[in-house]
């Protein structure tokens, strides 16, 4: 028959229910009277070093519980459980003899005594053996593991068994030891998991975690109590370091932020080390220069400002991976990218500067992803969304397995593809600019030179043709330069153009009515006074062409800021509905809405009327 496991949330009840059914327990002894009939004590006559005792046993238990809770299968879990049960046993055991005012007799005390050292060996064995295993497993942690308990275990109860006698049988012997070899374990583990940056942060938050932990109840208590000092920290007061030890494997074992571990055990290791040489450098000053207390304290500041923390930096460059580009290096590469000479170039060049940035194993295409740049599978992947021309990317292993992905490398993806969008916007910008001034040379072409062209080869006058060729080729130069000069008297372009446009259609044999009405006008830009005479030789070269006309009439005049050019011809016309617009025709559209203009057009048997109406003045803001 299966067997039906509890839910999470019921072990974890579980797990709090005997956390506080311990304590209540605990409590009731202390607060029990001395004689039966006498009224139980206040809670406020414990004192606050009882409730450091019951802090320590009840977050142990209930931290370890809760990790159990979720993982109840887990080895690991189970051994970190079982080390909350081992704190709790040896924080709680003492408590009915050392705060209580109820008389125990004999049997009880060695009972709870007993219980304290077999406590406080059990929490010793435990999490030996869950260094043995976890993050990485330890080259013959089986037999280390039987043997550390084998042989802690039975040291402990010989020890209270008072065999051997001497210094052997003292616990703080046995937890000193003990301690030594949970960090010869956590020392082993940074080893170990070299090649795996996951189990790497856990093991260096492992570390962290014992160095401060158990490093600080046995450099504070265990060890002077077992060179037959007194303890620097009383020992009820250094149980607190525990709970350091259960938080840190508790953050551990549930792989909570893995990517900010390394970066919290930088700071956390760095600031003690700095907090630590504060006070020796002070208690050198003092003790062994004879320095006052102030200037010693003073000196010791600035000692730690401008030799450890420069230190501390360089450390850091060193120990935690950074992004290996500067702002302006990273400027440049985002902009060589952007202006790639091919999509492929661009792509390449993207995955180089990942590359650089991050180093990372692995870098795949993530199809269409399109969300916020996103850490993945606890810091070992990034996901990077698709951008312009790019496919979204799977960064893994950053800096070559070494380390995780963290909030900061996030935030610097989140910047580079932000300049990548600045960059690629850009970019189409310059090349809707490259495609309009090719367009316009194109109409240029089409309509300047096409016309010239066209009237020289009709010309039967070969000094004349000759000239309008130069001409042509003079146009042709100031199409393709544009260059920006001054404005051009509009009397002069008129003037121009009428010749032209009588010499251009004398050679076909069509007449030509031209009335200017305009009067004063101002002068016209360049590309302004290139719009207006591509539009009066389009339609020209239109009605030499197709229309069949004899005779063709231009009326320019003037109405307030407004041009009206009206141009028609007798020729037999077209059908606006059925004919289709060729370059012609849609370029002399063109021409007027780069005028700032409009267009329009009538055709019928008895002839062709073209009406164009422009602002002879530059529009607000700037050039048509």
């Amino acid at each position: 028959m299966r067997q039906t496991r509890l839910p999470p949330n019921t072990r974890l009840v579980l797990v709090l229910f005997v956390s506080l059914a311990a304590s209540a327990a605990v409590t009731w002894t202390a607060l029990r009277p001395a004689e039966a009939d006498q009224p139980f004590r206040s809670i406020a006559e414990l004192g606050h070093v009882f409730w450091i005792q019951i802090a320590v046993g009840f977050g142990a238990l209930s931290i370890s519980g809760w990790v159990w809770a979720l993982r109840p299968r887990d080895t690991a879990t189970r051994l970190f459980a079982l080390s909350g049960l081992a704190t709790m046993a040896f924080t709680y055991a003492p408590v009915p003899w050392r705060f209580g005012i109820a008389p125990l007799s004999d049997d009880v005390v060695t009972a709870l005594s007993m219980t304290n050292s077999i406590g406080a060996s059990g929490f010793g064995i435990a999490m030996i053996a869950l260094f043995l295993i976890y993050p990485g497993r330890l080259p013959a942690r089986r037999i280390l593991a039987i043997g550390s308990s084998l042989v802690f275990g039975l040291w402990t109860l010989l020890a209270l068994a008072g065999v051997p006698r001497g210094g052997l049988t003292n616990v703080h012997t046995i937890t000193v030891l003990e301690m030594l070899a949970i960090c010869l374990a956590a020392g082993a583990q940074m080893i170990v998991t070299g090649r795996d940056p996951r189990a790497r942060a856990v093991a260096v938050w492992f570390g962290l975690a014992v160095l401060f932990g158990a490093g600080g109840f046995i450099t504070m208590t265990a060890i002077p109590a077992m060179l037959g000092h007194e303890p620097i920290i009383e020992a009820h007061y250094s149980f607190a370091f525990f709970l350091l030890i259960y938080i840190g494997v508790a953050a551990g074992l549930r792989r909570y932020r893995l990517f900010d571990l390394g970066d919290w055990a930088f700071r956390l290791l760095f600031y003690a080390a700095g907090a630590l040489i504060l006070l020796a450098v002070d208690g050198v000053l003092i003790s062994v220069v004879s320095v006052e207390p102030g200037p010693a304290f003073a000196l010791a500041l600035l000692a730690v400002a401008f030799v450890y923390l420069p230190l501390r930096d360089i450390a850091a460059q060193r120990i935690l991976p950074r992004p290996g580009l500067r702002e302006d290096e990273l400027f440049r590469a985002v902009v060589d990218i952007a202006f790639g000479a091919s999509d492929r170039t661009r792509n390449q060049r993207w995955r180089t500067l990942l590359d650089r940035l991050f180093e990372p194993l692995e870098i795949v295409e993530d199809g269409l992803f399109d969300g916020e740049p996103e850490i993945r599978q606890d810091g070992v992947e990034m996901r990077l969304p698709a951008l312009t021309g790019h496919p979204g990317l799977m960064l893994r292993y950053p800096w070559r397995g070494r380390a995780l992905f963290s909030p900061r490398h996030l935030e610097t993806a989140r910047r580079l593809i932000e300049l990548m969008a600045h960059a690629e916007k850009s970019r189409r910008a310059y090349d809707l600019g490259v495609a309009e001034e090719r367009s316009r040379i194109a109409r240029d072409m089409h309509d300047n030179i096409g016309a010239q062209l066209l009237c020289a080869l009709h010309s039967g006058d070969r000094d004349r043709k000759d000239l309008m060729i130069r001409e042509t080729l003079t146009d042709l130069r100031d199409i393709i330069n544009n260059a920006a000069t001054p404005g051009i008297d509009l009397d002069e372009t008129l003037a121009e153009l009428r010749v032209e446009t009588a010499e251009r259609l004398s050679a076909v044999g069509i007449g030509l009515d031209w009335s200017n009405q305009i009067g004063q006008a101002p002068d016209l830009s360049t590309p302004a006074t290139h719009g207006l005479r591509s539009i009066i030789r389009e339609a020209v070269s239109n009605v030499m062409r197709h229309s069949g006309a004899s005779r063709l009439s231009l009326a320019l005049r003037r109405a307030g800021g407004m041009a009206a050019l009206e141009i028609s011809d007798n020729g037999h016309g077209f059908d606006p509905a059925s004919v289709t617009s060729g370059n012609g025709l849609s370029n002399m559209q063109s021409r007027t809405a780069g005028l700032g203009g409009q267009l329009e057009y009538e055709s019928s048997a008895a002839g062709t009327r073209i009406r164009v109406s422009f602002p002879l003045e530059t529009p607000p803001g700037g050039q048509r």
